[in-house]
């Protein structure tokens, strides 16, 4: 079972990779199959969509972009994984500029060939088990998983949903240890069951 973790952090080693690895880490506990990697969007560049270009590329071929950077690379490496853990900060009213632009994109690519009346093509992300992270210091981690919730839908993905708050994904507010209202840590267990459970009946 190939599992990628992107970390949409520039922070290594912090809240959004330590709860993007807690999950991990369960479904290794779950499923010894499990092999995972990880992909930190703060070491690529993701260049802004630049819209204008649309009718040559995206529009007229599915899911490939014109741009010449790292946001196809990773596209490629999330299309041959059996499932996703995505997670990303609250920073300033949303995530890093650089994820923000490689997830851009990628909506970008569906939204243009789509509307260019190919809506009989489907995302090669469709179906994609996919489980979702967010931290915030002083907001609410809810915005940013509501954001990571749209992106998966409209890739056609698989958000993994949990039978707890805060339901379409796990969160974390200031200090994980003692958040008791987001319980990132135990809500981590169920997401990796989740995740696990989807892979499975693919």
């Amino acid at each position: 079972m190939k599992v990628l973790g992107i970390i949409g952090s520039m922070r290594t080693g912090q809240n959004t990779e330590r709860l993007v690895q807690t999950v991990i880490s369960e479904m290794l506990r779950l499923n010894e199959s499990v092999d995972s990697s990880l992909i930190y969007t703060s070491d690529l560049t993701c260049n802004p969509c630049r819209v204008i270009c649309h009718e040559a590329n995206c529009s007229a071929h599915p899911f490939q972009c014109s741009i010449e950077d790292d946001v196809m690379s990773v596209l490629e490496e999330m299309k041959t994984a059996d499932a996703l853990v995505i997670g990303a900060p609250q920073y300033f009213r949303g995530p890093p500029a650089g994820f923000h632009a490689m997830i851009e994109r990628m909506i970008s690519m569906a939204y243009f060939f789509e509307t260019a009346g190919h809506s009989t093509g489907t995302s090669p992300l469709a179906g994609k088990p996919c489980g979702l992270v967010a931290v915030a210091e002083y907001s609410t981690p809810q915005t940013i998983l509501e954001y990571l919730h749209d992106f998966c839908l409209l890739l056609k993905m698989q958000p993994i949903t949990l039978t707890s708050f805060p339901y379409i994904g796990i969160g974390g507010h200031g200090q994980l240890e003692t958040d008791d209202v987001f319980a990132p840590f135990e809500r981590a267990g169920q997401l990796a069951a989740g995740l696990v459970k989807a892979v499975k009946q693919s």
